[in-house]
This record gives structure tokens, sequence and C-alpha cells, in this order.
């Protein structure tokens, strides 16, 4: 007879991959963002058109930003929800029809 529930085990360790994963993401979007600034300051001409790639680079930015908060709080909710299967995993008997 086994203590640890094996669903419960998987879980957990499925979202600890899921989080690895998220951290690298926010990583990388967080180098875009940078990028993405960098583009709209490099430009310092005074015609039109600059003026109008720099307002959409800005734009961009912001956007590219956005997403590392949408990515941060999906990380957020993925380590909540590996405590609750580890917790799930540590007592298997409290939680019968908790399976996954």
């Amino acid at each position: 007879m086994t203590l640890v529930d094996p669903t419960a085990a998987a879980a957990s360790l499925q979202l600890a991959q899921a989080a690895r994963e998220l951290a690298r993401l926010i990583d990388r979007i967080m180098d875009a963002a940078v990028v993405a600034r960098g583009l709209a300051d490099a430009v310092h001409w005074q015609a039109k058109a600059a003026t109008a790639y720099h307002d959409r680079a800005t734009l961009w930015a912001g956007d590219v930003s956005g997403l590392a908060c949408l990515a941060e709080t999906a990380r957020y909710d993925v380590a909540q929800a590996q405590d609750r299967a580890a917790f799930a995993e540590s007592f298997p008997g409290l939680f019968p029809g908790a399976r996954r």
C-alpha cells in the first residue's frame, strides 16, 4: 500500500515544469520589451514617418511588457496549483475524489 497518490505526484511535477517554462518565457518577453523600447528611442528624426514609427514602437513596447504581466500571473496560478497538488499528494486519504 502506498501513501503517495501517483496522480497528484505527476500533477505536481508537471506544474513545476510549467512554472519553469513560464519563468523562461517571462525573461524572454522582458528582453523583447527592452529591444522594443530601444527601437523607439533610436529614432531621432523629425520626419512625419519617423514620428509615427516612434509612436508605434512605443505602443508595441507597452504591449510586450503587458505580456510579461500576463505570464507572471499564469506562473503565480501554476505555483498555487502546484501547492494544491503537493498538498493532495501529502494527504491522499483526505482527498480521495480529488484525482486529476
